[in-house]
This record gives C-alpha cells, sequence and structure tokens, in this order.
C-alpha cells in the first residue's frame, strides 16, 4: 500500500509541475497540419541537368501520414538547389508564429542519394535536413506556361543538413527582397568533428530555436557511445525578417537528394526573443599597401602605396630620406619616381594615418631587386629557361623571371614547346597604358600551356594592360586562364580539356569599380572543357564581379560541358556590369567532341544572367547552333538586353528563351531586332518564347514554323546552306571565316527586312559582305605574335 501511495504522490506531482502553457503547446503541436510544397530556381518540370532521364522533374514529399510527421516521410529532389542568394528545394513543413513560438525540431534522417546519378559529381548545391525560413517561395507551375523557368526565391534560414562536405550548420541572413539582395550572406559551416556519414546509415539531426540563437546538433547513432556534435548560430529574429508573424519549419530536399524523415518530434515553447543588437559598423584600421613591383628590369623605378585613410607619409631610399611628411590621399595611389643605382635598393616608409581608429604610425619597407637586360625590345623563354639566363634567344629565361623584369611596351618571347607549370601575372607587373606588356611566341611557333591536370589555373592575370596571344592552355584542373585586371587584350587563344570554364574573367567583392574592366576577348577558340560534375565547364564566362567595358568578339565556344558563354552572377554579391558578345559562334555546347554527353541536358550558346539581377548585355552579329540547351537564353536576366542580328539554329530545347519574370514588365526588358530562329526539323521543336519589346524585324519560331509578327514566313531558300559545318576555318590574321552556313542567300527578302531596310540574322549575304561587320581592332602597340620590324633576328 505504501508503494501504491508513492507512485500515486509522484504522478500528482509530474501533473501539477506541468503548466497549462506546456499542455497548451502540446495541443497547439497536435493541431499543426504539415505540407509539401516545391519552389525556387531549377525546380521546374523539366529541368535535367545531371539527372537521369526518368527522373526529370521530380520533386517531392510523400509522408506515410499526410498532414503530420507520423511514421516515415520519403523526400526527393532532382531540382533546385541550395545557393549563397537563394534557394530551390522541396520543403515538408508546418508553419510556426516567431512572437510566441521557440521550437525543437528532431528527427532520424537516412540520406539514400547526394548528388548526381549520372556519374558525375556533387556540385556542392546539393542538400537536405532540417530547416526554418521567414518565407517560402512560389509554388513551381504545374503545368507549366511554356517557356517558363521558376525565378530566384530567397529567404533567411538556419538549418542543419547533409551537403557534400558532410553533415552542414546553414544560416542565411540579411535578405530583404523575395528573389534576393546584395548584401545578403551565407554560412555553410561542416559541423566540427562530425565522422563521415555513410549513404543509408541514420543520423539523428536536431534544429532548436532558442531565445538568442539557432542550435544545429548532429546524433551518429551509428558510432560507438553515440557522440553528439553542435554548432549554434546567433541571431533568434533571422526569420522575422521577410514575414515577422510567420515562420516556416520542416524538411527540405535539394538538387539530386534523396531521405527518409523516420520518428521526427516538434516541442514548442513559449518565445521570448530577444532582438539581435544591430552591430555598429566598426572603422577599419589602418592599413598601407606598398603595390609596386620587388623586381624591376629598369633603371626608372616607381615605388607606389596605398593608404586606406589620409595621412602623411615619409619615405627612405638606401637610408636617404626623399620624401617628408608628404600628404596622401584615402584609397589614391601615391608614387614616387626614382632612379635605381644598385642591383638592391632598399625602400623604407612610415605612413601615420588621420581619422583612423589609432593615428599609431605604421612602418613598410621593400628591397626592390633590378636586373636591366639588354640586346633588344623583350625577353626570350623556353619550357627550360633559366632564371641566371640572358633572356637571349639562345639564352632564354625561365617564364617566371621574365615576367618579373619584362619592361612595358616589351614581350616575353615564349619557345616552342609545352610549359607545365601554373603562372600568376599579380598586379605590380602591370603594364601601362600605351605600353602594353606582350606574352606571346616567337615567330609563330607552336606553344602549349598542359597543366597534366596536376596545375589550377594555367595563367592567373591579376594584372593590366597585357597582352597575350598566339598559344594553347590545356588539361588544368581549374580554368585555362582567368581575368581579375583590367585593359588587357587577349587574342588567337585555345582554350581546351580543362577541367572548368576554359577562359573566365572574375573579380572580387562586392564594389564594381574594383572589379576587372575593358579586356577585349578576340579571335579564340574554347572547347571540350570539361568539370568533374558535367555543369560547371562552360568554354568562355564573364561571371561572378565583372567591370565595364568586357568585350567578346570573333571567338568560338563548342562541345563544353556547360554553356558556350556564361554571363553569370549572384544576387549576394551584385550585378555583373554589360558586357559584350559581337560576333561570336556557339555551337554543340553540353556534349562533348568525342561524343560523350550526347544525349546531356545541360549546355546554352549564350547564357546571359543569373539569380534574377537586370544586367543590359549586348550580343549583336552572334550565330548559336546545335547545343543541347538553348541557343540564347537570359537565364534570369530581367535586364534590357540588346539582341541584334543574331541567329540561332536546331538547339535541343529552345533558339531562344527570354522569360516572363514576375518582377518585371516585358516593356523593361529586352530589346529585339533583326534576330532569326531556325529548325531544320520543326515537328521535334519548341517555339522560342520571348519577353521584351520585339518587333515586326525578328523571325522566330513558333513551334511550326519561322515568322515575323506581320506573318511573313521564311524555310531553307533564305540561306545558302542550313547543312552544319564540321568546323570552322581562320584567315592568315586569325580572323573567322564564315562560310555559308546560314548565310542569307542573294535572292532572300530578309535581305532589307531589319531596322532601317538592314539585314535580318548573323551573316549578310556574300554580296553585302564576307563576314558580319565587326567593331575595328583597337589600335594598340601590341607586341604581335612575332618579331617586330626593327629586331634583328641574331643572337647579340
Amino acid at each position: 500500500m505504501v508503494k501504491v501511495l508513492k507512485i500515486w504522490s509522484m504522478l500528482l506531482l509530474v501533473i501539477l509541475l506541468v503548466t497549462p502553457a506546456q499542455i497548451a503547446s502540446a495541443n497547439a503541436v497536435d493541431d499543426l497540419v504539415w505540407e509539401s510544397i516545391t519552389f525556387g530556381q531549377s525546380t521546374d518540370l523539366d529541368f535535367a541537368a545531371n539527372t537521369l532521364p526518368e527522373k526529370v522533374g521530380v520533386n517531392f514529399a510523400e509522408p506515410e501520414f499526410p498532414g503530420t510527421i507520423e511514421g516515415d516521410i520519403f523526400m526527393e529532389s532532382r531540382g533546385g538547389k541550395l545557393a549563397p542568394g537563394h534557394d530551390g528545394l522541396t520543403f515538408y513543413y508546418t508553419t510556426l508564429d516567431p512572437r510566441t513560438d521557440n521550437f525543437v525540431l528532431e528527427a532520424d534522417l537516412t540520406f539514400h542519394q547526394l548528388g548526381p546519378e549520372t556519374g558525375a559529381s556533387p556540385s556542392g548545391q546539393e542538400g537536405a535536413g532540417i530547416m526554418v525560413r521567414d518565407v517560402n517561395g512560389s509554388p513551381r507551375q504545374d503545368p507549366m506556361i511554356p517557356g517558363y523557368e521558376e525565378v530566384p526565391a530567397a529567404s533567411n534560414l538556419a538549418a542543419v543538413g547533409l551537403m557534400r562536405g558532410g553533415v552542414s550548420a546553414l544560416a542565411r541572413k540579411g535578405v530583404t527582397e523575395p528573389w534576393g539582395n546584395p548584401g545578403s550572406t551565407w554560412i555553410n559551416n561542416v559541423i566540427p568533428g562530425v565522422p563521415n556519414l555513410p549513404m543509408d546509415t541514420p543520423v539523428r539531426l536536431k534544429l532548436e530555436r532558442t531565445d538568442t540563437e539557432f542550435v544545429m546538433s548532429a546524433t551518429f547513432t551509428h558510432v560507438e557511445d553515440e557522440p553528439v556534435f553542435e554548432q549554434r548560430i546567433a541571431g533568434a529574429d533571422l526569420v522575422q525578417v521577410m514575414d515577422p508573424e510567420a515562420m516556416q519549419v520542416g524538411f527540405y530536399a535539394a538538387r539530386n537528394a534523396e531521405m527518409t524523415v523516420s520518428n521526427a518530434s516538434l516541442s514548442i515553447s513559449e518565445a521570448n526573443t530577444i532582438p539581435t543588437p544591430e552591430q555598429p559598423v566598426a572603422e577599419p584600421d589602418a592599413e598601407v599597401h606598398i603595390v609596386s613591383a620587388q623586381e624591376t628590369g629598369s633603371d626608372t623605378y616607381e615605388f607606389k602605396t596605398l593608404a586606406n585613410y589620409e595621412g602623411t607619409l615619409t619615405l627612405w631610399k638606401d637610408g636617404e630620406e626623399v620624401v617628408t611628411n608628404e600628404e596622401v590621399q584615402a584609397n589614391e595611389v601615391f608614387v614616387y619616381s626614382s632612379k635605381l643605382h644598385n642591383e638592391k635598393t632598399l625602400f623604407e616608409l612610415n605612413y601615420r594615418p588621420s581619422g583612423a581608429p589609432s593615428d599609431e604610425a605604421i612602418k613598410k619597407d621593400l628591397t626592390v631587386t633590378k636586373r636591366v637586360f639588354k640586346g633588344g625590345p623583350g625577353l626570350f623563354v623556353a619550357p627550360n629557361g633559366s632564371k641566371e639566363a640572358s633572356g637571349k634567344k639562345n639564352d632564354p629565361l625561365d617564364l617566371e623571371t621574365a615576367i618579373k623584369y619584362v619592361k612595358p611596351g616589351e614581350s616575353i618571347f615564349m619557345r616552342e614547346g609545352i610549359y607545365s607549370k601554373a603562372i600568376t601575372i599579380s598586379q605590380p607587373y602591370s603594364g601601362e597604358k600605351g605600353k602594353l606588356k606582350s606574352l606571346v611566341p616567337y615567330k609563330g611557333e607552336t606553344v602549349v600551356f598542359d597543366g597534366n591536370y596536376q596545375e589550377g589555373n594555367l595563367i592567373s592575370l591579376n594584372a593590366d594592360y597585357w597582352h597575350i596571344a598566339g598559344f594553347e592552355l590545356t588539361q588544368s584542373t581549374g580554368n585555362g586562364m582567368r581575368v581579375n585586371g583590367s585593359n588587357n587584350l587577349i587574342e588567337l587563344m585555345t582554350f581546351s580539356y580543362n577541367q572548368n570554364t576554359g577562359f573566365q574573367i572574375s573579380g572580387s567583392g562586392t564594389d564594381p569599380d574594383k572589379w576587372p574592366k575593358h579586356n577585349l576577348i578576340i579571335n579564340s577558340e574554347a572547347h571540350d572543357n570539361r568539370d568533374p560534375s558535367d555543369i560547371n565547364a562552360d568554354g568562355f564566362a564573364a561571371k561572378l564581379g565583372v567591370g565595364e567595358g568586357n568585350v567578346f568578339q570573333g571567338n568560338i565556344a563548342r562541345n563544353n560541358i556547360d554553356d558556350g558563354w556564361d554571363l553569370y552572377n549572384r544576387t549576394n554579391e551584385g550585378a555583373n556590369m554589360p558586357v559584350t558578345l559581337n560576333g561570336n559562334i556557339s555551337y554543340s555546347n553540353g556534349k562533348l567532341s568525342d561524343g560523350y554527353n550526347e544525349e546531356g541536358t545541360s549546355g546554352s550558346g549564350f547564357k546571359v544572367g543569373g539569380e534574377g539581377l537586370p544586367v543590359a548585355h549586348s550580343l549583336k552579329n552572334n550565330l548559336a547552333f546545335d547545343n543541347n540547351m538553348d541557343g540564347f537564353t537570359d537565364n534570369f536576366n530581367p535586364g534590357r538586353i540588346v539582341m541584334k542580328n543574331n541567329t540561332s539554329v536546331d538547339n535541343k530545347r529552345y533558339n531562344y528563351i527570354f522569360r516572363i519574370n514576375p518582377y518585371f514588365e516585358s516593356e523593361d526588358q529586352g530589346v529585339f531586332k533583326n534576330n532569326i530562329s531556325f529548325h531544320t526539323d520543326p515537328e521535334h521543336a519548341l517555339g522560342d518564347f520571348v519577353s521584351g519589346v520585339v518587333d515586326e524585324t525578328n523571325f522566330f519560331f513558333d513551334g511550326t514554323q519561322t515568322m515575323n509578327s506581320e506573318g511573313i514566313i521564311i524555310d531553307e531558300s533564305h540561306f545558302e546552306s542550313t547543312t552544319m559545318p564540321d568546323s570552322y576555318e581562320r584567315d592568315k590574321d586569325g580572323a573567322l571565316l564564315w562560310g555559308n552556313y546560314m548565310r542569307l542567300s542573294g535572292s532572300s527578302s530578309l535581305i532589307t527586312a531589319g531596322e532601317n531596310g538592314s539585314y535580318v540574322g548573323a551573316l549578310p549575304p556574300t554580296r553585302i559582305s564576307k563576314n558580319p561587320p565587326l567593331p575595328k581592332r583597337p589600335v594598340t602597340p601590341l607586341g604581335p605574335p612575332v618579331i617586330p620590324p626593327g629586331h634583328k633576328d641574331k643572337d647579340k
């Protein structure tokens, strides 16, 4: 009897300790309704990149007991992405009130798939787990409007899940627009110490919201002693920005991910959220950088510094004070010119900032090595060149040394052979306006940079005013060439078989003034570039931080695993500046020249945007055909793109797709004039979809035939040839020989059907012009890929 009384006493104590709020909370959990939604970029019904044919468009959550988290929940997502600025995913979720509710959501998650089933490597955008976010995107279109693809959807979020690197804590902060915005921040941290998680092995994941933070934890139940690993992210109110009154809590899967959710539980407690205090923007500490080179090939030298505050500078040269308390301006280069009399010269500076958190002086020094090479307007290098050589034709330097000592206006002449070491040309070794430094083969000799899949970007050009011409960059583990400098001329180059984009212009940071600008890329070719994930390597790219005035002219991109051209930008970094594409050809992208991925479903000719940011790129006189995806695609760029005199033929999906965008009106989007779309097999082709300003000078394909807005229909008789060429040739100067493919015939009415009686399409009839009209090559003092006039071809 005493034992029974003790048991009843304990039960009574438990009952008394359970508060009404806890009972209400338990009831509230029981009343919640769970539902599924798929939204965001790349979740559309026909998204097929790196997806098995039978799984194209597959994105769903299948609960054992719909509307609840009882039993098992199977989730599979073949589209979508987890990107820094926005998401696309399938979400099985319920809605809570962040003003009143904290929560703990946990479950056993068993991951069955992470990454493509096609043999390609994961791209880093795959993931699945537990998430809370302030808003969901609009449900994907089903059925889908022709030509429509899902637009970016952004939200602030916190999550714990499996990504390519392991079980990770995720967060996105600073989102204020539903499509994303510059300035948002992305946290993707593998939780410290977590062991490897095999597929089909359960792990207990938990996401908790407290008054001050989010707690992400993982319990590895398959490991002895079931260790628990945890990470915390401050700011419980981060999910109250887009919608202060609701937060969405649940399970997610994105981009080739499968998982089963079991033993799920959700508990709710009362929230007394402490607002995250605004972090004052701290004034940066004073800095001064020496931005001049450590080596020089001239007796005359410019010592350069750059400080982030105004202040005063004193400078010593070999112990002699040569500048005294000179005023310097913030973020403006200070230059001191002098003669160097010795092989080694020591510069020492004392910089005292004004207006910085501290006015303490900063001291820096630089020892400059002078090495003047005599005997000609440049230096010779060879694959087996040495640092100690004279730089003459019969005694060549190694390339790294020549880059340090070649003077503005001079050339580095590369002797024939295979160069196997990647090089970086850093900013201090820039040329000058009117005096470009050149890197060219000697007398047109065959030069190849071959990374043998052991080297990263083969040429990293971070300097300005360089002319690089006339050789091949192949088999790198990164880009063939990556440019972060400005005012460079790249011509007559080949970028092939690299494991990332063949040629790429990209900046860093979020300040467009500091992004690479005014680079001209002409008469070059990029082919057979393929990354391990089979989804990222383009022929040419100007993306992820591109300044003003970059131009591509007379280039060919073919047989790259992704796109011919990619002008992608990310919302959190900001929009690129407009790029000009004039007189280029892009064909057979998405598949390699050996036939690999022939039936693949990615790879467009000209992809000119990304993530909903408007950029007014200019595309004129370009030709796209036989690409595995689209010929010309906005890729979610709603900007006022100029599309004039382009021709697109027999691309696997759309010849032209410029989408409806819910955030912009069509009259604010692209301007289309004198464009042609054509299919030689119209019965198996999709009609173009073009949102923008379109007039009667455009002849687009409507799904049956090519016609303009006035009902004028064209057929094969308007062209000299509709047979795709196997390849293209160039003349002795490297200019493209376009041939007769898709050139207007002399009898075509399209000769005068364009704006102001001009011709339509990329190629006029022969009697008007041999090739499309292109801008003139800039007049620059370039070192051509031969010995320049006046230089005697003999050893000295």
